[in-house]
């Protein structure tokens, strides 16, 4: 079998953004009663809408349209509507996805809360980590500065933006190897007392920690068994191969997590934007305008740490006004009366 190699990709898909011949937008227009529409629009040339793979699932309940695009004859444009009554609707539709974006798990919220002459409602998009290996607390490595770096939630406009986005970037790097250093480590340590073996002591494994640490940087392994080679190669201690008869094979669950991992930071990274009724009052969103916030979702905002976009908006309630004047209105009536009374 052979197995990807996850940190050395994850640098390249770094480096290119995830290029890609086609361009995807998930637009969610949220209207005063908290219902919502979502449209994912699709643009590009013929050849990419055979791509079927998209962030959301769609099925037959959504509607379709094809047109060209007017600023540029050689672009298709292809969008998908729906409407939903309430986020719950759409979460269990995400449930059912069998696409690549399946490996991402997320929770999308919409909800509405009134306060008599104002309601207040809510758009919250959260992805889960896609590290599958948790361990290692992700604050001793990472500042909060470095999260919204690395995760596109701050936007590099100078040099010295650019600069202090790559050092999030590497940073998380460095964190997501230490995650995998730290998962093989208790692997092999929980080997080592199912074999109840004296000639394999557990110093072992602080002995040729940076050797692991180096060896995960590069994950050239081509099967499961390699890494217990390693281990077998650098004491010099055949008895390493021993964990190799162990059943289940001892990295099997490490190796579907490397894959699940590989694919998801193979992912093509989208456009999400959100139209809120009335004012913007609060919104993690770098990028607004007007009623209107976007992010520009890569994989590796979810390499280390959970994802989430915001926004919250208030809409006026005229008729609590109205209301409220009639009830004014009311009392002054009833003091004029009983002022003449």
């Amino acid at each position: 079998m052979k197995t990807p190699n996850i940190i050395l990709s994850l640098m390249i898909l770094l480096l290119l953004f995830f290029g890609a011949c086609r361009e995807v937008t998930v637009t969610t227009k949220v209207n005063k009663d908290g219902t919502f529409t979502r449209i994912i629009t699709i643009t590009g040339d013929s050849s990419d809408f055979f791509k079927t793979d998209l962030p959301f699932p769609v099925n037959d309940t959504w509607v379709r349209a094809d047109s060209r695009d007017t600023s540029d004859s050689t672009k298709y444009i292809v969008t998908y509507t729906r409407q939903f009554w309430n986020s719950e609707e759409l979460n269990q539709e995400i449930k059912s996805d069998t696409g690549s974006y399946r490996n991402l798990a997320r929770d999308i919220s919409v909800t509405k809360k009134f306060r008599f002459f104002f309601s207040y409602l809510t758009f919250k998009e959260v992805y889960n980590s896609a590290n599958p290996f948790t361990s290692l607390d992700y604050h001793k490595y990472l500042t909060e500065d470095d999260i919204q770096w690395y995760s596109g939630l701050k936007i590099s406009s100078t040099p010295a933006d650019s600069i202090r986005k790559k050092e999030a970037e590497d940073k998380v790097l460095a964190f997501l190897v230490a995650s995998a250093t730290s998962e093989v480590e208790t692997i092999v340590r929980d080997g080592m007392k199912k074999l109840n073996n004296p000639l394999l002591n557990s110093a072992y494994i602080s002995v040729y920690h940076d050797s692991l640490y180096k060896a995960m940087e590069r994950f050239d392994f081509k099967g499961e068994n390699d890494l217990i080679e390693c281990y077998a190669n650098w004491s010099g201690n055949k008895d390493f191969l021993l964990l190799t008869k162990l059943e289940p094979p001892i990295f099997e669950d490490f190796m579907k997590n490397m894959k699940v991992l590989e694919a998801i930071f193979d992912l093509e990274g989208y456009t999400e934007e959100v139209e809120m009724p009335g004012l913007i009052t609060a919104t993690n969103s770098a990028m607004l305008k007007g009623n209107q916030v976007r992010w520009e979702f890569q994989p590796i905002s979810v390499a280390a740490s959970n994802y989430e976009m915001f926004v919250e908006s208030r809409v006026i309630n005229y008729w609590a006004f109205v209301v409220l004047g009639m009830v004014i209105l009311a009392l002054v009536i009833v003091s004029i009366m009983n002022a003449v009374r």
